[in-house]
């Protein structure tokens, strides 16, 4: 039985590190605990420049950035060896419009796999300066997994900022369950800040570090890698690579994107792990910005 998404589990691969072959390790599911949207699975870093539904995931301070009403499907497909270790569909609405604080919701749900349950994330995002947006989220997780996870009955919450420093130029720094659970080795506090260099309607470079704060005092970090590009206004293409020591492997990724002049857009993206050829997840969504 595949085990779901223990950081501990994480954790002792890590400390394992060097002494088992990186080709000979069975990676663990991740899990609703780690997931991502479309565009951040593709190019596996966005801390900094993203914005709206995608911001949810990776820096609650963007959520307000750039976006005006946007409503989104998404649903993620993990794969460990030739099993569906888990499969996930959550709908996402951010308002950006009503107020000057935008707000986002969304829920998640486990459709298969080891670990059921449901996610539900409140958020809001404004701005505090000029080119400067400070957003924070609550998140309720209530999901059953095999042992030795179990329950997990919880409520926390994460913050970001995100930093437009010129046209062409953003920063983000966000942190993650900073309200303390009781169940640190699967919600462990983490922190991440990035840099995005270019312009999201045409090149734009990511740069990504995120570190997660294990039990007893071990830092596990991830390094992240990528690129996006708009060609002729309508056809995203996007890339990217990801060291992860919380799973003791490396990523690639990939994903393209197809927008609409009605307002719609359907993106898709892919993760695979380098050295774990049975190790990967699948994600696609369909997004609605009506004209402003």
């Amino acid at each position: 039985m595949h085990r779901p998404f223990p950081l501990a589990v994480a954790a002792a691969a890590l400390a394992l590190w060097g002494a088992v072959p990186a080709a000979a390790q069975e990676l663990p599911p991740a899990g609703l605990f780690d997931l991502v949207g479309v565009r951040a699975l593709a190019t596996s870093a966005a801390t900094a420049g993203t914005s709206g539904t995608e911001a949810i995931f990776v820096n609650p301070g963007a959520i307000g950035v750039r976006t005006g009403y946007v409503a989104e499907t998404l649903g993620v497909n993990e794969q460990r060896g030739s099993s569906t270790t888990g499969r996930y569909l959550g709908a996402i609405v951010v308002d950006g419009v009503s107020s000057p604080v935008a707000t986002a919701f969304a829920y998640f749900s486990s459709l298969k796999g080891d670990s059921r349950g449901q996610v539900i994330i409140l958020g809001f995002s404004g701005p505090i300066a000029d080119r400067i947006h400070l957003g924070a989220q609550g998140r309720y997780l209530k999901l059953s997994s095999p042992e030795p996870v179990g329950h997990t009955d919880a409520i926390t919450v994460d913050a970001g900022l995100s930093w437009d420093v010129s046209s062409y130029v953003t920063l983000g720094v966000a942190g993650f369950n900073l309200v303390p659970t009781n169940h640190p080795e699967t919600l462990p506090q983490s922190m991440a800040a990035g840099l995005a260099v270019g312009s999201d309607t045409s090149v734009r470079v990511l740069l990504d570090w995120k570190g997660y704060f294990m039990p007893e005092g071990r830092l596990a970090n991830r390094y992240a890698a990528g690129v996006g590009a708009l060609v002729g206004g309508a056809l995203a293409l996007r890339a990217g690579w990801m060291r992860d020591e919380l799973f003791s492997t490396s990523w690639w990724s990939a994903g393209i994107g197809l927008v609409a002049g009605d307002g719609f857009s359907i993106d898709a993206g892919y993760k695979q792990s380098i050295y774990t050829s049975d190790a990967r997840e699948m994600a696609l969504s369909l997004r609605y910005y009506p004209p402003q």
